[in-house]
């Protein structure tokens, strides 16, 4: 009898032990339910909620626009199926989609579309940690926003908008049920209600949020059931999240940086992939103090800085160096290759200084800290710049700090990133560089260039896209030669996840969630 206890203690012992190796990276693993809740990171909360104007961002795929950016980065019919407009672009139609039922069961209708267009006018307007929305940015001028059919759209303007399809693009023209907002404050009233493959079930501000498949969507039908994004803002924490299990993938930009994606690949049990991304990262110069108030220590800086090195060192071959401030997602850039010119960066700082040294004082975020390699380049930057006589300062700030220390002007250098809110690049070009623009202002910039103040000039009444575009290349190539800011590189938007995961795939801004699932066992060969 003791020996056949014996026996049976020494079998369930070896089956003790086998679980525990097949839990082991590289062993094969048991199959995951379909019906799993699949748990994703991001470091930032990505329903911010009521207040914001999109409740939540994009990359959840719980609303949709009217035109949408695609996943490649062109323009994309959406809600609105076509558009046409009158010669003078003062009168758009928009013919809309059918069979369309917003998630609280709303009918998607033109008389839908008039009641968001009365909450755009009525909200002023309004930040978001996505992108910010006011009516005149995307809509300037606009007359009246009426239904001329159930499904035919018409906008009305004061004056010509010969870039409208690109301004509505994405962020610019989001759908929501009228159930679901007050259109004279723009305020949500209850839970965000679009037309996604996906709604939001529950949230919890900074901590997490749920998402279901919308079982009536019109289109292809989310993969996954159920989907957790959990809010985790250290990317060390978030790389150690994705080890123990704890949650199969990174979502949102700057999700991990190159160097932990690189590591965790490591471990077979996970796989990266990579698409353009939309974001830039740059250096704020301060123009209004010395010594960044000479162009001559600009363009100095311009030429001095490796970019090839950081792309190469940092964001290990993720990403894309450039000396165009314009993303090249957007179709309205060229490329400028980037180039560096040590000696003659020394000369032109050489006349700067006339033989002194110079502080500088480097003002680090601790929101791109968090999602970015800012730290070890900030450290790189600060040694590529001591042969040109600058000794850099590196101070670490939050963020609140850091807007009221740049808007101070208490800071000489900074390093941000740059996305596109959609494909026209006018209002973005005008705020940081048009003498009058809000992030000229608000970062200290001081830039005037009479050149690109003429340029804005001539846009305000430039309606063909060729003339246009070349307006838009003048300011770009003007900015090579005379520099506001520095930019680095062009970042690369990395999907990382575990790889259980069917359809994870990283596209210009986010991932393709509605596409991600549990692999079956047919799916693996298994």
């Amino acid at each position: 009898m003791q020996k056949k206890s014996f026996f049976i203690t020494l079998i369930l012992l070896a089956v003790s032990l086998t679980a525990v190796i097949i839990s082991l990276p590289g062993c094969k693993k048991q199959s995951v339910s379909e019906d799993a809740e699949i748990i994703l990171a991001a470091g930032r909360d990505l329903s911010p909620g009521y207040k914001d104007p999109y409740f939540s961002t994009v990359i959840l795929k719980t609303w949709e626009p009217l035109i949408a950016i695609s996943d490649d980065g062109d323009i994309e019919p959406k809600l609105a199926l076509s558009w046409d407009s009158n010669e003078s672009r003062t009168e758009w139609l928009f013919h809309l989609r059918k069979g369309v039922t917003f998630q609280d069961g709303v009918p998607f209708n033109a008389k839908a579309v008039v009641e968001n267009f009365k909450r755009y006018s009525h909200m002023g307007y309004r930040p978001s940690s996505f992108y910010g929305f006011a009516i005149e940015r995307v809509y300037p001028g606009l007359l009246k926003a009426e239904a001329v059919d159930e499904y035919v759209l018409k906008l009305t303007f004061k004056r010509p908008v010969p870039m409208l399809i690109y301004r509505m693009a994405g962020w610019g023209s989001a759908m929501f049920s009228p159930h679901c907002f007050n259109a004279d404050t723009g305020d949500f009233i209850s839970t965000a209600m679009g037309t996604g493959p996906f709604y939001i079930a529950d949230r919890k501000d900074n901590e997490y949020t749920v998402l279901k498949r919308y079982e009536n969507y019109y289109g292809v039908k989310a993969k996954a059931k159920s989907v957790r994004i959990k809010v985790i803002p250290s990317p060390e924490t978030r790389y150690s999240a994705m080890k123990s299990g704890e949650v199969h993938g990174v979502i949102d930009l700057g999700g991990l940086t190159p160097i932990l994606a690189r590591e965790l690949v490591k471990d077979e049990r996970f796989a990266c992939n990579a698409a353009k991304s939309t974001i830039s990262h740059y250096l704020t110069l301060n123009g209004r103090r010395f010594p960044f108030s000479d162009e001559r220590m600009r363009i100095a800086l311009n030429l001095a800085i490796d970019r090839e090195k950081i792309v190469k060192h940092y964001f290990c071959g993720f990403g894309t160096p450039t000396m165009s401030f314009l993303n090249s997602t957007n179709p309205f850039t060229k490329v400028y290759p980037p180039y560096t010119d040590m000696e003659k960066a020394k000369k032109l700082a050489s006349d700067v200084l006339q033989g002194r040294r110079q502080k500088v004082k480097f003002l680090l975020h601790q929101y791109g800290v968090s999602r970015y390699p800012y730290k070890i380049i900030s450290e790189f930057i600060q040694a590529e710049l001591r042969p040109l006589g600058l000794d850099v300062e590196i101070v670490m700030v939050d963020n609140q700090a850091s807007r009221k220390t740049m808007q101070r002007g208490e800071f000489d250098m900074s390093i941000g990133t740059r996305g596109l809110p959609n494909l026209d690049p006018t209002w973005l070009l005008h705020e940081f560089f048009s003498a009058e623009g809000g992030m000229n202002k608000s970062s200290s910039f001081g830039y005037y260039n009479p050149v690109i103040e003429n340029c804005f000039a001539q846009l305000d009444y430039t309606y063909p896209i060729p003339e246009r575009a070349r307006l838009y290349d003048t300011i770009i190539r003007q900015l090579l030669i005379h520099p506001a800011v520095v930019p680095l590189l062009e970042d690369t938007n990395l999907a990382v996840y575990d790889k259980r995961l069917g359809g994870y795939k990283a596209i210009t801004y986010g991932i393709t969630l509605d596409k991600v699932h549990w692999i079956r066992k047919d799916e693996a060969g298994q």
